[in-house]
């Protein structure tokens, strides 16, 4: 699916380095494989290896955050982070769920939604290059 290649955002030889970069990246191999496959089945198999790929991102911390003082703001931002990435949990779990349903248009639906949650992250906790 074109759309899913939207979501794909590189990521700098730094941020590839941390254990959060590596996941990311999987993430993101994950998602590039979307474009690629047009079987409902399948594409539902890629969701759940994305789904556990964002598992794994839950027990890491964004490099942004680690930078922060230590205090209620950091504690506030770390939290953030573990919600967004719930959430989009939760988003490739209706994702499989449309692609098991042979729902297309709801897949691409729940992939532009995605979309806007990448980028929503990516402004919140990504550091400027």
């Amino acid at each position: 699916m074109a759309l899913a290649a939207s979501l794909v955002l590189p990521l700098s030889a730094d941020n590839k380095k941390t254990p959060l970069g590596k996941q990311m990246e999987s993430f993101n191999d994950s998602f590039k494989a979307f474009r690629k496959e047009s079987d409902p089945a399948k594409c539902a198999a890629l969701a759940r290896e994305a789904q556990a790929v964002v598992v794994k991102t839950l027990t890491e911390t964004p490099d942004l955050v680690k930078k922060m003082p230590d205090g209620p703001d950091k504690a506030k931002a770390a939290a953030e982070y573990r919600k967004m990435m719930g959430k989009v949990y939760v988003s490739l779990c209706e994702l499989e769920g449309a692609y098991l349903s042979g729902n297309m248009e709801e897949a691409g639906k729940i992939l532009g939604s995605m979309r806007e949650m990448k980028k929503a992250g990516h402004d919140k906790f990504m550091e400027e290059e």
